[in-house]
Order: C-alpha cells, then sequence, then structure tokens
C-alpha cells in the first residue's frame, strides 16, 4: 500500500511538504466521499460496511497524532463528510476495517477541494484510488516527470548530448510551464513551475529570469528567486547587483519562512565573496529576527562557525594525512594551490562530479593546481575498490590516517561533498558545499588572476 501511494502522489519529492508548509494558515474546508467494494474471495455478503478512513495531522515526528476527520462506509460501502483543515498541504490518512489496519496513504486537502476515494478489498495495493482537482493535477506532473526521466537517463547514458539534449530541456521547460499554467492553484502547479525554471539554468538563463520574473510577486516562488535568480545575477553581474535582487524579493515577499530563506542566501551570498564583516553584522540581525524559530539555529551556529574560522582570506586548518607512505599537511602544500575535498567515495554527488574534477584538475595543473582528497571511509578496501574503477591523479588520504571526528568539526563538514578552493599561501579562496561546486570555475579564475602566471 506504501508503495503505491508513493507512485500515486509523487512522494519522492521530498518538496512537497516544504511547499505545503508555506501555505496561508486560516480554517479550511475539503469534501470526502469514498465508494469501496470487498472480494467475494473473502466475504460471500454485499455488505461492505465498518470500512474507516482517518485522516490525521501530526505537526512532528514527536507530537501527538490529531484525528482530522474520520468515517466508515455503511453497507453499500459509501460515506460522505466534510473535513476541516487549516493548512493546505499532504495528510497521513489510514484506512482500517474492524479495528484493523489495512494501510496508509496521503491526502491533499485544499479549501473546496472534492475528493473521492475507492477500492476492493484485499486487493486495495492496486485497486486503491484517489481523485480530486489537486490529486488529477499531480498524476499529471508525475506522468511528466516519468517521460523527463527518460531524457535524463538518455543524457547519462551518452546517448543524448549537445544540441539535441538542450533542445529537450527547452521543450520539456516549455511542458513544465504550460502544466503550471494550465492547474495554478495546486502543488503541481508550483512544482511544475519550479521544474520549468530550474530546467533552463545555463540552457536559457534569459528565458529563465523572464520566467523567475512572471512569478516573482508570488510568495511560494521565491525561493527559487533567492537561490537560482540570486546566482545568475552574482554571476553574470556581480555581487550589488544579487544584493538588490534579493532585496527586491525581501521587500515584496510577506510569507516568513520564505523571508527567512531570503535572508539566509544574502548572508551566504556575503560570506562567499567575502564581504565577511556584513555578513557578520547581518548575521546578528538574523539571530535577534528569528530568535523563537528552532528550525535555523544549526544553520545560524554553522555560518557563524564559517564566518569567524573558513571564510575567505583565512588559513586553512591544520591537517596532516598519509598516501602510501607519503606524509602530506598543510604545511607540506605551501607554495602549491589546490582543491581540498572532504567526502564520502560513495556519495552519489560526489561520484557525479568526479570526472569534472578530473577535467578541472587536467586543464589547470598548467597553473600549478593539486586536488587532494581525505574520504571519510573507515575501510582501506572502500577506498581502494573507489579507484580501481577510476583515474587518481591526486593525493588521495589513506583511510584512518587522520582523525575524521576532528576534521568533521575544524571544517565544519555538515555536508559532502565538501571542497575548500586554497591558494598558494594556504588562505581560502571559498568553501564549495554540495552542488555549489559547479561554481569552481569562477574561483579557479580568481585564483588564476591572483597567481598571474602558470607554473614553468
Amino acid at each position: 500500500m506504501i508503495a503505491y501511494t508513493k507512485r500515486l502522489l509523487g512522494l519522492a519529492f521530498l518538496g512537497l511538504m516544504a511547499l505545503a508548509c508555506s501555505s496561508e494558515s486560516g480554517i479550511k474546508k475539503a469534501h470526502i466521499s469514498a465508494n469501496f467494494s470487498v472480494a467475494d474471495s473473502i466475504q460471500e455478503s454485499d455488505d461492505y460496511s465498518g470500512i474507516g478512513v482517518a485522516v490525521v495531522k501530526k505537526d512532528s515526528v514527536n507530537a501527538n497524532a490529531d484525528t482530522l476527520f474520520y468515517a466508515t462506509t455503511d453497507s453499500s460501502g459509501k460515506f460522505s463528510g466534510d473535513v476541516t483543515f487549516e493548512k493546505k498541504r499532504r495528510y497521513p490518512t489510514i484506512i482500517s476495517r474492524h479495528d484493523t489496519n489495512l494501510g496508509r496513504v496521503g491526502i491533499i486537502l485544499a479549501d473546496g477541494d472534492s475528493i473521492r476515494i475507492s477500492g476492493t478489498l484485499p486487493t486495495l495495493e492496486e485497486s486503491f484510488s484517489i481523485s480530486s482537482p489537486e490529486h488529477d493535477a499531480m498524476k499529471s506532473y508525475e506522468r511528466l516527470n516519468k517521460n523527463f526521466s527518460r531524457i535524463q537517463k538518455y543524457a547519462q547514458a551518452g546517448l543524448l548530448k549537445g544540441d539535441s539534449l538542450r533542445q529537450e530541456y527547452l521543450k520539456f521547460s516549455d511542458i513544465y510551464w504550460d502544466l503550471y499554467a494550465d492547474k495554478k492553484g495546486t502543488f503541481a502547479s508550483e512544482l511544475a513551475g519550479r521544474r520549468a525554471i530550474q530546467l533552463l539554468q545555463g540552457i536559457d538563463n534569459q528565458k529563465m529570469m523572464a520566467r523567475l520574473r512572471a512569478v516573482q510577486s508570488q510568495d511560494r516562488f521565491s525561493d527559487v528567486g533567492a537561490t537560482i535568480g540570486k546566482n545568475y545575477i552574482a554571476k553574470t553581474r556581480g555581487l550589488d547587483p544579487a544584493l538588490s535582487y534579493l532585496d527586491t524579493l525581501n521587500d515584496i515577499t510577506e510569507n516568513k519562512n520564505k523571508l527567512m530563506h531570503i535572508n539566509m542566501e544574502r548572508i551566504k551570498l556575503l560570506y562567499d565573496s567575502a564581504r565577511v564583516d556584513v555578513a557578520k553584522k547581518e548575521l546578528e540581525a538574523f539571530k535577534e529576527q528569528f530568535s523563537k524559530d528552532l528550525r535555523p539555529q544549526d544553520w545560524i551556529e554553522s555560518m557563524n562557525y564559517d564566518l569567524n574560522y573558513l571564510s575567505p582570506g583565512d588559513t586553512i586548518p591544520q591537517f596532516t594525512f598519509m598516501d602510501n607512505g607519503q606524509k602530506i599537511s598543510r604545511k607540506s602544500l605551501v607554495g602549491t594551490p589546490y582543491i581540498l575535498e572532504i567526502t564520502d567515495l560513495s556519495n552519489k554527488l560526489y561520484q557525479s562530479q568526479f570526472d569534472r574534477t578530473v577535467a578541472i584538475h587536467s586543464i589547470y595543473k598548467n597553473f600549478g593546481l593539486q586536488v587532494v582528497t581525505l574520504p571519510l571511509n573507515q575501510s582501506q578496501v572502500t577506498v581502494n575498490a573507489f579507484f580501481e574503477e577510476r583515474v587518481k591523479p591526486w593525493p588521495v588520504a589513506d583511510a584512518q590516517s587522520f582523525d575524521r571526528q576532528k576534521l568533521l568539526e575544524k571544517f565544519n563538514i555538515r555536508l559532502v561533498p565538501t571542497r575548500f578552493l586554497i591558494d598558494r599561501k594556504g588562505k581560502i579562496i571559498r568553501k564549495y558545499v554540495g552542488s555549489e561546486y559547479q561554481d569552481i570555475i569562477n574561483g579557479l579564475r580568481t585564483l588564476i588572476k591572483k597567481e598571474k602566471k602558470p607554473a614553468s
């Protein structure tokens, strides 16, 4: 039943809950009707009564669940009733009969929606169905995702590339945009709008920005602008225009969660741009503004550490490791610009970025650039296995040749892979976390300007 629900609602997209939490509060109402039956193989009579549906609300992992709606079928297998709720979002729903739970599904409750559910016992896995404007829109979104996933698989296999791949991305971006426009007001519309914008990154940036501006006045898209739009403007026009763009988003956004995100992106941009003093002041203001909200506290702690110990211009913390009997340390690397990467070698993102790192190393080694990898894997067998299938053109630390826990703390590792671009003097140029690595070319250009000429 759970597997079916994931297919039905696309629960693999974790952003759904995040989108839901941004919905406006206030008492809302939807109508739920059901039509269940029972197969002759397990029941001879036509009495389909006692099949219950409970819609519950659980605000956190440790919170008790509140029942928003409960109804049981009559002898014909039907019931009908209204459910009231505060937020438009997906709610856990339990199906039972005679006090025996038969499965869990997810129902999206939206104000004014009419939700129709049906199924046949005992084959709910195959027969269960939900229909409503929200769920029907989500099915359309999932079908589109399934079609686009084929394009991604072809691209990953190298069967689609160059202009052909670009045209497919443009085509699917337009289809997602049409779905956004056609299903406005639904979760599927918002997800489709986001995807339509994201697919244009590096493909058609002008069209991407045009679409961002088309949705700029809608709070639910402000976080997309604060990341994708901000990054593009910073890269093409510089820091100050990017800050002005974030200020514009801040001025037109009313949702507290989105405002929090915009301010976090602003502080991070200042940090990455070596405006450390300004970033520290804005972080203090952020702490005061959101002091009663527990959610950003871990981010505040992490950002505060980076600003004080891992900012551009700071000396990289001390590290020492062994690579096949050779001792390598911060001191031994003075005089060499390098990328220091800290990761788990089994990390999918790191693996997908590996070939790009090899290419970067091949190109920029002419300027003396080195790459140094500190794998967090505990077993040397795992490390060796990773490089059996790949080239190993730079130093890689032997497993357990350094204190893993101290490294995580000293370098403030919250997500892997994390990388640092370091100049010849051992000074940090920038820290790259996760997918931020795609921006490293700009950092390398900064490095080259500082070094002025290739190594002889």
